[in-house]
């Protein structure tokens, strides 16, 4: 079993067993009914989502009938996932954040410009942190005037820059 990363629960709300996730995917796995994977460092533990609900930019989720607070502070800190085989077909402009983590860049003419390290998501849209090879970043909206190209099966991602932008 393959798993894709979903989200972080980052607290609790409130006193009823409901937790506080920071999504890490536009494509939210956390409907009612749903099972998800829970890691909590070298374990994992099956899930099933029981509510839902979206609360100051934040994914409010119970799961596994728990309703205490008592019974899912241990959780906090916690990564979610979800299993690969579970995920939706795609359409061809739309990706998994865990499939750009690790992308190569280039630019349009082969000049290599580092690896993506990570994605943020910010109220304008998506940013990804590329480590160029003198470990400094940048930050590249994930924007098609800035991406050329996606290739998943090459791992590599093209970069138009402009100036100031690596």
């Amino acid at each position: 079993m393959k798993l894709n990363l979903v989200g972080t629960i980052v607290g609790t709300h409130g006193i009823k067993g409901e937790v506080k996730v920071k999504s890490d995917t536009s494509f939210a796995r956390f409907t009612v009914g749903n099972t998800l994977y829970l890691k909590q460092g070298n374990n994992t533990k099956e899930i099933v989502i029981n509510s839902h609900r979206v609360h100051k930019n934040m994914d409010l989720i119970t799961f596994n009938n728990l309703k205490n607070i008592n019974d899912v502070l241990e959780y906090v800190g916690s990564e979610i996932y979800v299993d690969v085989s579970d995920l939706d077909e795609l359409e061809d402009d739309e990706y998994y954040y865990d499939d750009l983590i690790g992308l190569i860049a280039y630019t349009e003419e082969g000049k290599e410009l580092g690896v993506i390290q990570d994605i943020n998501e910010v109220p304008q849209g998506i940013i990804l942190v590329l480590e160029k090879p003198d470990q400094t970043t940048a930050l590249i909206p994930f924007v098609e005037e800035f991406i050329a190209e996606v290739n998943i099966e090459e791992n590599k991602i093209i970069i138009t820059p402009i100036e100031g932008l690596l």
